[in-house]
């Protein structure tokens, strides 16, 4: 569905990463895991022409390498930024609208949004910026899922977050993946990324050191002890 080839991403003279290739397949959730600086949202940035960078991208058989971010949106590809960046000043249900502005049928999908966040739907008319940061992260990922992403990307969703929000966090994406939307998701937990993924890179100062079905890197003690810390 996609397949992301020899993608480079330099700031300035730094390689932040370093010519590697990666695909998802439709249905899947695949995992991109790291250390900080690994170049793990630089890969994200990278995919959605935020940042300069070079590469072959396809996805479902297409061509999009030299698509703008916004015409990546229009395709199907939606990032769930790292940090929430939710509109503080915005309601829950304003920012919810701000995720359809490109692509998706807010009336369509609204429902389904407040359905796997219900507390989104008690907070509509409140502030974002007054959500707690785990309400803030369902907002992200909520707006995010407004845009009926055929492959959502998210960087970080559990940063900041209580365990059992982290919790309810990946339960959703595990629904998500079910209703048949293809997730590649960036992450430092990677215990809890691994248990719910179907395969998984790690990256290391930007190259891809090791890459399998996740259940067998969750289960290699040698990939365990030198990438994952666990």
């Amino acid at each position: 569905m996609l397949k992301v080839n020899n993608l480079i991403v330099n700031y300035g003279h730094v390689k932040a990463v370093k010519n590697i290739s990666f695909e998802l397949n439709k249905g899947e959730i695949v995992s991109i895991l790291g250390s900080n600086g690994a170049g793990k949202t630089s890969t994200l940035f990278g995919m959605m022409s935020i940042v300069k960078s070079s590469s072959n991208i396809e996805f479902k058989g297409k061509d999009i390498s030299k698509y703008s971010s916004v015409q990546k949106v229009k395709e199907g590809l939606v990032l769930c930024p790292e940090n929430r960046r939710v509109f503080p000043e915005l309601s829950v249900e304003e920012n919810l609208k701000m995720g359809s502005f490109i692509r998706g049928n807010y009336s369509k999908v609204i429902k389904d949004v407040y359905d796997l966040f219900p507390i989104l739907k008690d907070r509509k008319r409140q502030a974002a910026g007054s959500l707690s940061g785990g309400e803030q992260q369902m907002l992200a990922v909520g707006r995010a899922m407004m845009g009926e992403p055929e492959v959502l990307m998210l960087d970080e969703p559990s940063l900041g977050l209580a365990p059992v929000i982290t919790d309810d966090i990946f339960n959703v994406l595990k629904e998500l993946k079910n209703s048949g939307v293809s997730i590649l998701l960036v992450e430092q937990n990677a215990l809890k990324s691994l248990r719910i993924s179907d395969r998984a890179y790690i990256l290391e100062t930007g190259n891809i050191v090791a890459q399998g079905i996740a259940k067998d890197l969750l289960n290699d003690e040698k990939v365990k002890k030198a990438y994952l810390g666990i």
